[in-house]
């Protein structure tokens, strides 16, 4: 009974990292978990063990559980894999696409469309489906199971392109140019657009994150002058 609760509050807690809702670094607490979503501590922590293993969650030593992030050595390895295998994934998409799933892929970019538009709290969802509806259609379950490991892995990366400047106008522009692609069968385009729309987010993460990395080093500099 006690796997089956700590399956559900480990969903419920995925999708609040996802979403934003708990923050990188954020300390999950026991306590609090327990308060939040109910269970017993036995609960809480098979939970946290579950998003561990996706690599949302952290633990350090006498400091407990935390919300993960990444340093900018993990965010290039990541990326350099995924850019790979999602180029390779469009290539099958473009060999197996059928009409209908092209029809069914542009109605979803429409819906997509409406939620960042009206920047709903279901945009983020949204737009992550659009992606694995997409790349479902590559037909084969270990690549996609490879690309939604990674893509969860780097959700904090993917998280922070929403903050950016025109970032909304500018996913709804590619989500239609990878429709384009899809419809004109054009696998060459298709790998340039999704290493296009990968490597943005990645920019801006790193941007900001060795920004901070430049702020807490002058801070140090600062507090031994």
């Amino acid at each position: 009974m006690s796997s089956i609760i700590s399956m559900k509050v480990a969903r419920e807690l995925e999708g609040a990292i996802l979403s934003g809702q708990l923050k990188p670094r954020e300390r999950l607490v026991e306590m609090d978990l327990i308060s939040r979503l109910g269970g017993s501590r036995t609960v809480i922590r098979e939970a946290l063990k579950k998003l561990e293993a996706k690599g949302l969650v952290r633990t350090m030593p006498y400091r407990g559980a935390m919300v993960a992030d990444l340093t900018v050595e993990e965010v290039e390895e990541i990326y350099f894999v995924r850019v790979a295998i999602e180029k390779l994934a469009a290539r099958l998409v473009i060999k197996n696409i059928r009409p209908d799933e092209i029809k069914s892929l542009k109605q979803l970019s429409k819906g997509v469309e409406s939620h960042l538009r009206r920047k709903t709290d279901q945009m983020i969802e949204k737009d992550s489906e659009f992606h694995r509806a997409i790349f479902k259609i590559c037909r084969n379950q270990y690549l996609f199971d490879m690309i939604n490991y990674l893509k969860t892995k780097a959700h904090i990366v993917g998280y922070n392109a929403w903050s950016l400047p025109d970032r909304i106008e500018q996913s709804i522009q590619e989500h239609r140019q990878i429709i384009g692609a899809i419809e004109a069968k054009n696998a060459s385009q298709l790998e340039k657009l999704i290493a296009k729309h990968l490597t943005y987010s990645k920019k801006g993460y790193l941007a900001q994150l060795k920004g901070t990395i430049g702020q807490l080093g002058k801070s140090k500099e600062r507090d031994l002058a």
